[in-house]
């Protein structure tokens, strides 16, 4: 592992450096008749995170790490390009030692006329709401990551994506031929009696696991707007159960392990963005449903429409402020009721927790989420508050953060983030781990 990781740097250290020695060693040749161009940045970053401990009354730290970032883009002129970023990371998260050589994204893009493909490891985001993005369902996301970037969460995954232009239209085509899963927060669960976690069952590589997807776009001086489908496999799973013994009366005595599962859906969505005087307006909206019966299944959640609304409006003196309204609607919603019969408690308390990670405890919910940020001191100094408190259930999460540009190249950045929720919520669950104060010291080049 280490020789692969010095190989790369080097590769990438000397590509720029043999190119620019060409120029110099030959200074009648044309500028235009160079085949390739590059360009290189990236960053080195130290980050600690720190919270509360299970003892109320004591600290500790929750994550501690260096990280070293190196971004390359290259590509002969006219033909397309060629992006990729690595990064090595070293250093402590949740209580175990981390040493990680992580190839982010890793793509090719070509033009042919109207139409523009993009092949490789890639990111991609779909919606126009801010932060929470109910389209938004084709590469996977980390919602553990200790990050003061909240861009960090995201994950690659290997795609195709085609684009037809023809303005004001877009037409995009996706085909996502491996499932990669989003990382959940299941390891924080504390499962009661006769509950084993045994880990998880993934769709395999096969043609009929791929998955497909495809929005078409309206891009007006004044208006902007999609259209789009998806048919694939669920980024986020469910918790499945085999029971290999039923017990006559005692839960304890049960026996029944749990895996991570997902299923195969459809969404249909849309979304928009326009401006109504100085202000701007945003809307998004997602259909999903299962393609396996998920009354049956204990994985597959109900079919729900995900709705969001918000505005935002830039002051001057670099103040922006954005609001959201964030609503979620079930479909032939029941409400769990506690089992008579002990044997059944295990399995009850697997569906409660399904509904907690599916954020469908209820059959209507409403949130509100808010961003305040402002730039000062000629934009040296950036102050951001974020925040998302969820009506129906009580739970709230607020992250502050200040940026502070010290040169060009070197900033600080330190902030927080706050999770609570009444019991049996998700941020009850996340809110011992997650929360606590974080601070960045990072060298860009």
């Amino acid at each position: 592992m280490k020789t692969r990781v010095i190989a790369c740097i080097l590769f990438l250290l000397w590509v720029p450096h043999s190119a620019g020695q060409g120029l110099f060693e030959d200074a009648t040749q044309d500028a235009e008749e160079s085949k390739l161009a590059f360009d290189l940045w990236g960053y080195v970053r130290s980050v600690l995170y720190m919270g509360q401990a299970s003892d109320p009354e004591s600290g500790e730290i929750k994550s501690a790490y260096g990280e070293f970032a190196l971004k390359l883009k290259a590509g002969p002129r006219g033909y397309g390009s060629a992006f990729a970023e690595v990064r090595m990371r070293e250093g402590q998260e949740f209580d175990h030692r981390i040493s990680e050589f992580n190839l982010r994204e890793a793509y090719i893009d070509t033009y042919a006329g109207r139409f523009d493909f993009r092949v490789g490891h890639q990111i991609v985001v779909w919606g126009r709401a801010d932060g929470l993005n109910p389209t938004d369902n084709i590469t996977p996301k980390d919602m553990l990551v200790r990050s003061p970037d909240e861009d960090d969460r995201r994950l690659a995954n290997f795609l195709l994506r085609t684009t037809y232009n023809v303005y004001p239209v877009k037409l995009e085509l996706i085909w996502i031929p491996i499932f990669k899963p989003s990382r959940m927060p299941t390891e924080f669960i504390d499962f009661p009696p006769g509950i084993i976690y045994a880990g998880q069952n993934f769709p395999s590589a096969r043609l009929e696991n791929s998955g497909v997807a495809l929005k078409l776009s309206l891009e007006l001086a004044k208006l902007d707007g999609s259209l789009s489908y998806f048919n694939g496999y669920n980024p986020w799973s469910g918790l499945s159960a085999v029971v290999h013994e039923i017990p006559p009366l005692e839960p304890q005595d049960t026996l029944v392990k749990v895996f991570l599962k997902t299923y195969r859906m459809h969404v249909f969505g849309g979304d928009f963005s326009t401006t109504v005087g100085s202000c701007g307006l945003r809307g998004e909206v997602a259909y999903r449903r299962s393609q396996e019966d998920y009354k049956t299944n204990l994985h597959v959640i109900n079919p729900d429409v995900y709705y969001v609304v918000g505005i935002d409006r830039e002051f001057l003196g670099g103040v922006s402020f954005i609001l959201q309204y964030l609503g979620r609607y079930v479909i032939d919603f029941e409400e769990l009721e506690v089992p008579s019969h002990p044997a059944l408690l295990p399995i009850y308390n697997l569906a409660f927790k399904n509904t907690i990670l599916a954020s469908q405890q209820f059959q209507w919910s409403h949130s509100v989420s808010s961003r305040l940020a402002a730039s000062l001191f000629h934009e040296t100094l950036s102050l951001e508050l974020m925040g998302l408190v969820n009506l129906t259930s009580q739970e709230y999460m607020l992250r502050p953060k200040l940026d502070y540009s010290i040169t060009d190249a070197f900033s600080l950045i330190l902030g927080g983030e706050l999770y609570r929720g009444p019991d049996d919520t998700l941020f009850h669950l996340v809110e011992k781990n997650l929360s606590g104060f974080f601070g960045e010291l990072r060298l860009s080049f």
